[in-house]
């Protein structure tokens, strides 16, 4: 998506984040529910990782942009590492997390079928809330500036 969010009409600029977070939640409900049963999800498991992918883009694209944009000037070189950083440790942490979510979900055991669906749907479920707590945060966050 990069910054092609920009091309949206300025009226839906402000509901990208808190609506890319809601469809990214959605989405990982959905790919969970289509999972969840053991099987291969069907054509439904592709429909739900391709809107998680583009909730995420719609999330992400314009949280940064606006991150650096309220930025002093002569803070920028510090405030793009401290993001870079950040991008970085962010999927290293969530691979961790929901790695651990699904294998305590799975009682660290080689699972079966079953037990592996059913560990899916729980990191699944958790990656929606994850989600939810990013819509949240940016609703909360725009409010706080509203005042």
């Amino acid at each position: 998506m990069g910054l092609n969010w920009q091309r949206l009409p300025a009226r839906w600029h402000a509901a990208t984040v808190p609506g890319g977070f809601l469809l990214a939640a959605v989405s990982f409900a959905g790919a969970g529910l289509a999972l969840r049963d053991g099987t291969d999800g069907g054509p439904w498991i592709l429909v739900a990782l391709t809107a998680s992918g583009a909730g995420l883009s719609f999330a992400y694209g314009p949280l940064l942009t606006r991150t650096l944009a309220t930025v002093r000037q002569q803070e920028a070189p510090d405030a793009g590492g401290v993001l870079v950083t950040a991008a970085q440790l962010g999927p290293l942490t969530g691979v961790a997390v929901f790695g651990a979510v699904f294998l305590g979900a799975a009682d660290g055991t080689v699972p079966s079928a079953g037990a592996s669906a059913d560990a899916l749907w729980v990191t699944c479920v958790a990656l929606a809330g994850a989600a939810l707590c990013g819509a949240l945060m940016s609703l909360v966050r725009r409010v706080g500036h509203l005042r």
